[in-house]
């Protein structure tokens, strides 16, 4: 048997308006939470190559850019759209982000972890 997802409350609907990201915890895990035109994404709060808060990054539309070496991820699926660089230098990213689950239920923002 797979194993169950736990809807944890993060956030209220109102505690981030559209086109921002704040940043959440829930069980230990350290989350970044997007609101796009009122559809709310969740992922790892890090990214994934050299540890830089996404929270500090630049959102444009679904996506997150990391203000350090410009990665840029998908907030749906944590596909690496851009891959990281510095100046013209290009470095290939390893992996993409972890992202979660979200559900809206009445005011409350929920991210759902196993």
């Amino acid at each position: 048997m797979g194993e169950v997802m736990e809807y944890i409350r993060v956030a209220a609907t109102a505690d981030v308006a559209p086109g921002r990201m704040i940043p959440v915890e829930a069980k230990g895990a350290k989350l970044l939470l997007a609101n796009v035109d009122g559809v709310f994404y969740a992922a790892q709060r890090k990214c994934p190559h050299m540890g830089f808060s996404l929270c500090r990054g630049a959102l444009n539309g679904a996506s997150v850019t990391c203000v350090l070496h410009k990665a840029r991820f998908d907030l749906a699926t944590g596909a690496v759209m851009d891959d990281p660089h510095i100046l013209f230098i290009k470095m290939k990213s390893k992996r993409g982000l972890t992202t979660y689950p979200v559900q809206v239920e009445g005011d409350a923002v929920m991210v759902g972890l196993s």
